[in-house]
C-alpha cells in the first residue's frame, strides 16, 4: 500500500475532524501516513503515534538551491507547473514546492493527497512534479466556491480530484477535472454510540433539548435559530445548547440577551469530540440552521449532521448545498434558509411528536449515515483510487 503524504494548510483544526477520521480509516486500509502542514497548530488532537506531523516552515534551508538536486525534466515539468499558477509567486511555490518534495523523497512517500484546493494545493502540484509522485485533492466549499484562483489548471493537473457534494463533482465536471468521483465525507460510526432519548417523565427534561456543534461563523446561521427560539411562546419554548466558538461568538451572545433567551440557550464553548459523544443522550434533535451568504462560501459536507446523526439524533437543517445528500425525510426536518417562521415551525413539528416517534427517527438518521456515510468504506474507495494511479 502507498505512502500517503497528506498535505494541510493548517493541522490540527478542531472543526476538521474530517481529516483525522480520514487518516485513522486510511492507517486500517493499510497505509502508512505522514501529515505535512504549514502552521502547526496547539489543539491536542488524539493521532496514532505513528503518524508523523511535520510542519514546513521549520524544516530544511536553501530550498532553491536545492532544486538542482531533482531530475532534469522533473524541474522543467516543475517550472511549467509553476508558470501556469497565477495565484501565487513563481520564486514562492519554487520555495515551498522544493521543501515539500524534499521531505516526501525523504520519508519514502509515493502519493500527495491535499486538503483544500487553494494556495496549499498550488504548492503540491508544483512539489509532485519535482518528487514525480502522484497527486489527489478535496475541495471542501470556500476553496472552491470563494477562493477559487487557478482552479480549473489545479483540477487537470491533479491525478483526481474528490467532490464532497454532488453539485461540487457538477462543478469539477464543467470545469474540465481530468478524474473527479463523488466522496462524502465519512463519520467514524463506531466513536458515536446510539443514545436512547432523554426521558421526558423526568420532570429536568420537559422541555425539548436542541443542540448545535460548529464553528461560531455567520454560514452557520444561529442568528436565525436564536430568532425563530424567540417566536415559540416561553411555555413550550426548546433549550438549546450551543458547542464551538468563533468571530460570531460575541454577536451571538449579544443576540442570546437582545432577545431574552438566556434561559433557553448556554454557550458551552468548544468541547471534544468524544465529549459530544458522551453528552448526546441528554438531547433529542440537532438544529443545523445553515444559509449561503453573499460571498458564496457553502456548508458542503454536513460533517456535524453526520455525526449527530450517527448519536441518534433527528435534525432539523436548511436547504444548501449538499443537504438532501445527507438528510433525507425520514430522519429530520429541511427548510429555507434564513426563513425563521419555517424554522419555528420545524422546531415546534418537533416538539409535538412523540417521544417514540423522535426515537425512530434517531433509529434511521444512524442506519442512514452507517450505510452511506461510514468512514472506513469511504476510505476503501479513496484508498482504491490511490492504488490505481500511477506517476
Amino acid at each position: 500500500m502507498k505512502h500517503i503524504a497528506v498535505v494541510l494548510p493548517d493541522f490540527p483544526i478542531p472543526s476538521e475532524t474530517f481529516v483525522v477520521t480520514e487518516i485513522k480509516s486510511l492507517l486500517k486500509m493499510g497505509h502508512k501516513i505522514t501529515v505535512f502542514c504549514f502552521n502547526r497548530e496547539l489543539h491536542w488532537i488524539e493521532l496514532p503515534d505513528k503518524v508523523n506531523v511535520i510542519e514546513l516552515d521549520s524544516t530544511i534551508s536553501n530550498e532553491i538551491g536545492g532544486l538542482f538536486r531533482f531530475n532534469p525534466m522533473n524541474l522543467v515539468k516543475s517550472f511549467i507547473c509553476a508558470y501556469h499558477l497565477q495565484e501565487i509567486s513563481i520564486k514562492s511555490l519554487l520555495f515551498y514546492g522544493v521543501k515539500l518534495a524534499t521531505l516526501a523523497k525523504k520519508y519514502g512517500c509515493e502519493h500527495f493527497h491535499c486538503h483544500f484546493l487553494h494556495n496549499v494545493m498550488a504548492y503540491v502540484l508544483v512539489a509532485a512534479k519535482l518528487a514525480d509522485v502522484t497527486v489527489s485533492g478535496v475541495g471542501h466549499g470556500h476553496d472552491v466556491d470563494v477562493n477559487s484562483h487557478d482552479l480549473k489548471y489545479k483540477l487537470q493537473m491533479c491525478n483526481f480530484c474528490i467532490a464532497v457534494c454532488q453539485d461540487m463533482n457538477n462543478t469539477f465536471s464543467l470545469l474540465g477535472a481530468k478524474h473527479h468521483y463523488l466522496l462524502h465525507s465519512g463519520v467514524d460510526v463506531s466513536h458515536f454510540a446510539l443514545n436512547p432519548p432523554p426521558d421526558h417523565n423526568n420532570v429536568r427534561n420537559r422541555r425539548l433539548r436542541l443542540l448545535f456543534v460548529g464553528r461560531l461563523v455567520a454560514k452557520k446561521g444561529l442568528k436565525y435559530a436564536l430568532e425563530a427560539l424567540a417566536k415559540i411562546d416561553a411555555e413550550h419554548r426548546p433549550c438549546l445548547d450551543i458547542v464551538g466558538k468563533g468571530p460570531e461568538y460575541a454577536r451571538i451572545s449579544e443576540q442570546i440577551k437582545q432577545l431574552h433567551l438566556e434561559e433557553f440557550v448556554c454557550l458551552l464553548g468548544h468541547h471534544t469530540p468524544n465529549w459530544i459523544a458522551q453528552v448526546s443522550g441528554q438531547y433529542d434533535a440537532f438544529i443545523a440552521p445553515f444559509y449561503t451568504p453573499e460571498n458564496g462560501e457553502t456548508n458542503t459536507s454536513h460533517l456535524a449532521v453526520k455525526e449527530a446523526m450517527a448519536m441518534g439524533l433527528p435534525v432539523i437543517t436548511c436547504e444548501t448545498t449538499g443537504c438532501r445528500e445527507v438528510v433525507s425525510y425520514e430522519v429530520g426536518f429541511i427548510v429555507k434558509p434564513k426563513d425563521t417562521n419555517e424554522l419555528k415551525e420545524a422546531i415546534e413539528s418537533l416538539n409535538y411528536l412523540k417521544p417514540s416517534i423522535r426515537q425512530k427517527m434517531g433509529i434511521l438518521a444512524r442506519k442512514r449515515v452507517e450505510v452511506m456515510f461510514d468512514s472506513i468504506t469511504q476510505a476503501k474507495k479513496l484508498s482504491n483510487l490511490i492504488e490505481q494511479i500511477h506517476s
